[in-house]
Order: C-alpha cells, then structure tokens, then sequence
C-alpha cells in the first residue's frame, strides 16, 4: 500500500470501481464489510497462520503508512487502505489472515506507541486502558487470562507481544531480521506520535491522540472480507488483491497441511522446508505451483492450475495423510529438480541417452509434459526411461510443429498417461507409446505441418537445422543434438531479417516477413562468416555457403537464387528427412 494514498469517501463504492467482485451467486458464501482499521483489530481475534511470511515491512514503508494517514487526517479525508482478507481458524473463534498482515501489525504497533506515550501524561488511564484492553488485548474467559488481538506467525509472535507489552516481564530481544524491523517500526510509531502532538499544547495531547484513536477506528477504513475458507479465499485474489505481495496457493496449501499435522507440526516444518529448498535450484518463479501441480497430475488427478489447493483438501486429511504427502513433496522434490538438471548424480546409473533426451526435453520445456517425465523417472528402470524419454523428444517436437501443446485435451490425455505410469499400469515404453497414439501427431501430419513451420526461437531453429543435418548423414540418434554454442555456431537467415528489397528481387513487403523466419530460409554458419555475411546480396553470399562443410548449408550455395518458391521447396525436403529425424 507504500507509495501512493487511495482516499475514497466510499470505501465500498471504490472497491466496486476497482474490482470486479463476484456475482451474487458465488459471493454468498463470503462476508464483505467496511471497517476501519482499528475496529478490525478491535472486534475480533486475528492471527498470522505459519504460513505467511514473517513482518517484512521496511521502516520506509512504515513512515509512508503514518504520513498517508496524517495527511488524510489533517486534509479531513477518509482514507481507504485496501482489502484484508480472513478465512476462520481451524479451532477457536480467531480469524486467519490471508491478506493484510503488514498493515495490520503497522497499525497495532502504532497503538501501542500511542498507549505508552499516554501512560506518561496525567489523567489518561481511561484511554489507556480502552486500547489495551480493547484494540490490544481481550479477555479469555475460558483460559482465565488475557489474550492478543493480533498474533502473528511463530517466528515474531513472542517477539512481537513482548516489544508492546503494556508492562513487559521481560524485555524484547531480537533474533532475526524481522524481529528487528519490528523494532524499527515500532521506533517509528513512537516517532510518529510524537509528530502529531507537536502542533499542540501538552494540556491538549491526550485529546490529541484520542482522535486520532476515532480516525483509526472509524475513518481509516479497509474492506474486511471473511471468506468460508482458503480455497474460496484464491478464488478472490485476482480481483481483491492489488498490494504486496499475492498470497499464494503454495502458501494456502502450507497453511492447510501445516493445520492437518496437528501434534507433528514441527516434522511437517523440516519436510516443508527441504521440498522448498530443494526447488530453489529451479530458476522459474513459479516453481513451487507448479511442483505441486505436476506432483498431484503424475500421482493423483488432473489437476487445473487454479484448483492445486482444492485437490490438495480433498485428497489429504488428517494428521498422518498430511505427513506421508509432504514426505512425498519432500521426495519427488529430488527428483522433479534433477529432471530440470541433466548433470545431476541422479543420472549416474542412467544411458547417455536418457540424459541427452533430458537436455532436449529442458529446452522446450513444454509444461504438460513435465508429470510425464516425472512418473517415467520415477517408475522405470534407467534403460526402459532412456527409451521413453528418447520417445517423449520426438513426441514434443512434433506437438510443438503441430502447433498443439496448448490444447487442453492433449494436456489432459498426457497427464492420464502420466497417471497411468506412477502407477505401474503402463509399465514400458511400448505400453506409452500405445497409450499416447491418438495424440502423437503422425508422419503425414508432422511432415505437412514441418514443410510450413516457422521459428522465432533461434534456439529451436538452430536445433531442428542440427538434427536434420545428423538425420541426413544417417546417424542413429539425429535427435540427441542440444544447440552448439552460439558463439560458434550460429543461425544465418539467408534472406535477412532487415534486407534491402531493391536487392532481393523475388520478395516484397508483403513475402518478407511471411518467409524470413521459415525454417527453409535459414542455415547454420560459422560465427565469423555469418557476420561478414550477414547482410550482402544473395549472389555475394553463395560462396559462404558452398564452402560450409554442413549439407543444409552448403546447398544453398549451389542454387541460382533466393525466392519464396526455392524456401518451400528446400523445407519441402527438410520435411520429409524430419520424420526420419523424430521418429515414432
């Protein structure tokens, strides 16, 4: 919410204009209200589950959230901090933040700066005890003793009540980083109320502060959203959530098997926290979703991106359902990683073609496919998964020439295959094969769709023009071809991609850029001729190509002239070589 102020004078009418909230017929099940921010705190009992991150705001935030609401409050607005979003406790009567925590803790720790401030002057004890007793703390009856408000995740909570106890038995030592940015913003809020009673008297600072207590609880006002529980709570983040960070479903399923651990909370912890340390060798943001979502494809169900979550209640309860899931997590975390990793020790026993196939399989990386190669590593034998894996190459190139990897019934078919192998029903590569035939593109369609194909990837192109030319000199295994270093072997558009048209006669404005990324007008050269050559007229760039020891390549050299008509027939000829290149 830093940065920027949103002043609304109806809360409810700019979240409307801000959001597009649910129809009414799913939005029954969720409680909205506009509350200000103190009364938040002072009408319920709130708590950080374990998997929200620990405080994380800055104290340049901190100030930023003070001075929008001193500014507010001296210019007679209301002031709109956003949405906070609650889902019930799994025990008690508590609420669970799913959103808010950073503002939230903000605003205790500045009441609590305005409750000390105010013990030091005379005749306050009233307004004392009304936020301790009522933003600050409650009263239990059933424990016989008074309970936080507000109770933040286990790494700040004891942290956090000791640094605003109203009388501390101990004092607050900090012990990690967001300890000490507690510490820093409470520092700040005592600064800020300071700044606020300045401009007045010290007979006058009591009421001073007493309505700048109204302001909080009436005029700085969030959206409250109490949701029936962490699924429907997704469910609204795309249209409730504009600040911070985006809670995840990753943090949502946390959450929920932190919750079914019960007693072996601490277990759950240390299973987490080695699945998630092990995906951090992922360069990808959204390794930990899709981990989860590949996990239960290959293991349990198509599962959609949106509802990980979902499957995850449905499927795992209970305290020992919960642990032997996240032993599965902590697991197959290996193994999804070393997936990404053709160098891992985890190929040690494995053929080398089953690496190469994992090389080419990480260049595309075509996400449907992953939960396949996950169960194929998982329940083959290293020489049966060389073979299924050297099968799934030709399998994704033809998808991704065919132009279907996105289609939803091949993504749906994959993950049935999937499925099938961790289980152990298709238990060899040929049993993959035939279950996988209805949507394996075949040689008519691959070559027809090959002899048009275009690439925008230099990568691909400069792995489909290797392959093809190890497909001609015969080798065994054209396909195990990753791309040469590009600082040696580089991709030549023959017609360039910036041409002078006065120089290449057979193509206009309207054929250029229809055939320049045609595989059929590219080749492979040597860095240094690729640049001398890279943009003269056709006629000075025969003899490059003709002295090119590489088939493709040299060819070229020998034809008379460059046209549209002479790159569909040279791609004509690429196609019929590249069934033989990706076979089936």
């Amino acid at each position: 919410m830093c940065g920027r102020s949103l002043w609304s004078p109806s809360p409810v009418g700019l979240l409307k204009r801000r959001h597009r909230l649910p129809h009414p017929s799913t939005a029954k099940a969720f409680e909205f209200s506009p509350e200000g921010i103190a009364s938040v705190l002072k009408l319920n009992k709130l708590a950080v589950p374990p998997y929200q991150r620990e405080y994380a705001w800055s104290v340049e935030e901190v100030k930023q959230l003070f001075t929008d609401l001193a500014n507010a409050k001296f210019g007679n607005h209301d002031y709109f901090l956003g949405t906070i979003v609650t889902i019930p406790a799994s025990e008690g009567d508590a609420l669970e933040i799913v959103d808010g925590q950073q503002r939230l803790t903000s605003t205790a720790l500045f009441l609590a700066a305005m409750r000390n401030y105010l013990k030091t002057l005379p005749s306050t004890a009233m307004i004392v005890e009304s936020i301790e007793n009522e933003f600050l703390t409650t009263i239990d009856r059933r424990a016989g003793s008074r309970v936080p408000r507000l109770r933040l995740n286990v790494d700040d909570n004891e942290f956090f009540l000791r640094l605003t106890a109203a009388d501390p038995a101990a004092p607050a030592i900090a012990t990690r980083e967001s300890h000490r940015r507690l510490e820093e913003a409470f520092r700040e809020a005592h600064a800020a109320v300071k700044r606020l009673v300045a401009p007045v008297s010290e007979a006058e600072h009591a009421a001073q502060l007493n309505d700048w207590l109204e302001f909080l609880e009436h005029s700085a006002t969030v959206i409250l959203l109490k949701a029936p529980d962490g699924a429907q709570a997704f469910r609204m983040f795309e249209t409730l959530n504009d600040r911070g960070l985006k809670t995840s479903q990753v943090d949502l399923v946390k959450s929920y098997l932190f919750g079914q651990a019960n007693r072996r909370i601490a277990e759950a912890q240390a299973k987490w926290s080695s699945m998630r340390n092990m995906l951090e060798e992922i360069d990808d943001s959204d390794r930990g979703i899709n981990f989860l979502r590949h996990l239960l494809i290959a293991s349990r169900e198509f599962t959609r991106a949106d509802d990980v979550y979902s499957t995850v209640q449905k499927s795992v309860r209970g305290e020992a359902v919960s642990i032997t899931f996240l032993s599965d997590l902590e697991q197959y975390s290996r193994l999804y990683v070393a997936t990404f990793r053709a160098d891992s020790e985890q190929w040690g026993a494995y053929p080398a073609e089953a690496i190469a196939a994992l090389q080419v399989l990480n260049q595309f990386d075509i996400k449907p496919l992953r939960p396949l190669i996950l169960a194929v590593t998982k329940a083959f034998a290293p020489a049966e998964a060389a073979k299924a894996l050297s099968f799934l190459v030709s399998f994704a190139v033809r998808l991704l020439i065919a132009s279907t990897t996105r289609s939803g019934s091949i993504e749906e078919s994959i993950a049935a295959t999937a499925l099938s192998v961790w289980e152990g029903t298709t238990s060899s590569t040929a049993l993959l094969k035939a279950s996988m035939a209805k949507i394996v593109p075949d040689d008519r369609v691959f070559q027809e769709a090959f002899a048009t194909t275009s690439s925008s990837k230099a990568d691909f192109a400069r792995y489909y023009l290797r392959s093809l030319e190890k497909a001609f000199n015969q080798d065994p295994e054209p396909w195990t071809v990753v791309n040469d270093d590009p600082a040696q072997i580089t991709l030549e558009h023959i017609i360039p991609k910036t041409p002078r048209l006065e120089e290449w006669t057979e193509f206009d404005a309207e054929t250029h850029p229809r055939y320049v990324r045609r595989l059929g007008n590219m080749c492979l050269l040597q860095r240094g001729t690729n640049s001398n050559a890279r943009s003269d007229r056709f006629d000075d760039k025969r003899a490059v190509y003709l002295a090119s020891p590489l088939h493709w390549t040299s060819t070229v050299g020998g034809l008379a002239g460059w046209s549209p008509a002479v790159i569909d027939s040279r791609q004509a000829e690429m196609a019929k070589l590249a069934v033989k290149a990706w076979p089936i």
